[in-house]
């Protein structure tokens, strides 16, 4: 900071006499210490809250000067951020860097050449559906703990908006970065699940990563399955980022990038062994079939050799095979949760039971809890039925959206067809979009793909 107030100094000198000139590289100089020392005696004597707003300040001036210098490389961080370390936070303190980087696309978006701001029924739906999901906050139980996490939802939901207004070229930018951060975050899974790197996260805790928190099983009859998790710390997370990543490199993508990029995300995908997010592929590539006819047997002969490759590995086959049946105990919980539902919101059906629950951030509680794994049902339960319903009705009118658009190309054929599977299949099967910034973004990154132009389509010599 002291080099930069210098050459802002020198430069002033050109313009003022010799005195002056003199007075003004020691205003300047005793400025840059002033705000290099200050800083760092407050962080140095302060309480951890202290270091944390220091540091997120600190963040804040950084994300300011390269959203103003360099604002693709924003977007290009928050699209690698959220490929690989989700939940990474700012080094030193909770604030999540997922939630800093969204935060800083808006003051990027604003440095972009090229951008035309055209406002539309999106931009209206967000601010209709964050009106009210406030309106439930105040309802329920204002807290700051409940504004914490409106906050979070909301900042996570709104990436659709700039991410659907930058240009062409930009946004394909942004979507490849995503996808090989992607395809690294399935390695650094499957290494972390073979047990390869050793102690990676317990180094990453700096930044926030809870070793603890990282191994999840598959319970079976006469053993336990471990589920690829990674630096995405919970296996349905990875599964739905995995998820798109696989469709955005078959969008994104030609010839043989195209072929290793899903080849190994898809392989880190069967590894989560989320039944949610493979169903929401395999949705996905039935609407293109139906949609797309110019490649139906390209896509039907992959979707064939794919699921012989996912039931030729046991854990995946006897995961996929045994779902639904009496040793799934994740599928008895969530026939339970429903049940249980009408009567855990008697007297809160209007506005909810409130955003500040400890079951959505303690996962012993939650299992307890056993609320509805269920993202439209858990609006509800968190936001009332007023909420649960303007949401239902936006989902609604998006996949009939995406079904009208998906006969555009086989690219949109491909964009659409996830926000489907995503609708119809994730949404019902589960949570984290509801309650995860990093699954709430993901699904807002698809939807602001599915709305926009066609991806740029390669010549017919590199199509693959």
């Amino acid at each position: 900071m002291a080099d930069v107030v210098s050459t802002m100094a020198s430069t002033t000198v050109s313009h003022v006499g010799p005195s002056a000139s003199g007075r003004t590289r020691w205003m300047l100089l005793a400025v840059s210490a002033l705000l290099t020392v200050a800083p760092l005696v407050v962080f140095l004597t302060g309480d951890r809250t202290t270091r944390e707003i220091v540091l997120a300040t600190a963040a804040a001036g950084a994300a300011a000067y390269a959203a103003a210098v360099h604002p693709r490389l924003v977007f290009a961080g928050w699209a690698v951020v959220l490929g690989v370390v989700p939940y990474m936070h700012v080094p030193g303190t909770s604030v999540p860097l997922l939630l800093v980087l969204s935060l800083g696309l808006w003051g990027a978006l604003l440095f972009v050449p090229g951008v035309a701001f055209r406002t539309a029924g999106l931009e209206l739906a967000v601010v209709v559906l964050g009106s009210l999901a406030l309106l439930s906050v105040v309802a329920s139980d204002l807290s700051p703990r409940a504004l914490v996490e409106y906050a979070a939802w909301l900042v996570a939901t709104a990436v659709v908006i700039p991410i659907r207004f930058l240009p062409d070229d930009v946004r394909s930018a942004v979507v490849r970065s995503f996808t090989v951060a992607t395809a690294v975050g399935a390695v650094v899974g499957v290494l972390i699940r073979m047990d390869a790197l050793g102690p990676l996260l317990g180094h990453l805790s700096v930044v926030g990563y809870d070793p603890e928190r990282n191994v999840q099983y598959v319970f079976g009859d006469e053993s336990n399955t471990a589920r690829l998790s990674g630096t995405f710390l919970e296996p349905n997370i990875a599964g739905l980022i995995l998820a798109v990543g696989v469709l955005l490199a078959v969008a994104y993508f030609r010839g043989m990038a195209r072929i290793v990029l899903v080849l190994v995300i898809s392989g880190g995908l069967l590894l989560t062994l989320s039944r949610a997010s493979i169903a929401t592929v395999a949705v996905a590539a039935l609407v293109v079939v139906l949609r797309s006819p110019a490649r139906r047997l390209a896509v039907v002969t992959a979707g064939a050799a794919a699921g012989v490759v996912a039931l030729a590995i046991p854990i995946v086959r006897e995961r996929l095979l045994g779902s639904f049946g009496p040793s799934d105990f994740g599928s008895v919980a969530r026939e339970l949760a429903l049940k249980e539902f009408p009567g855990s919101m008697e007297g809160h059906w209007w506005w909810g039971l409130g955003w500040d629950r400890p079951e959505f951030r303690d996962r012993d509680i939650g299992q307890v809890v056993n609320y509805v794994a269920n993202v439209p049902l858990v609006t509800v339960y968190r936001g009332g039925i007023v909420l649960g319903l303007v949401a239902v009705a936006l989902l609604i009118l998006l996949v009939l959206r995406s079904w009208l658009h998906a006969a555009r190309s086989f690219e949109s054929a491909v964009l659409c067809g996830g926000v489907i599977g995503f609708v119809l299949v994730a949404l019902q099967l589960d949570f984290p979009v509801a309650l995860q910034a990093p699954a709430t973004a993901v699904f807002s990154f698809l939807i602001a793909l599915s709305l926009t132009a066609s991806p740029p389509r390669p010549h017919r010599s590199a199509d693959a």
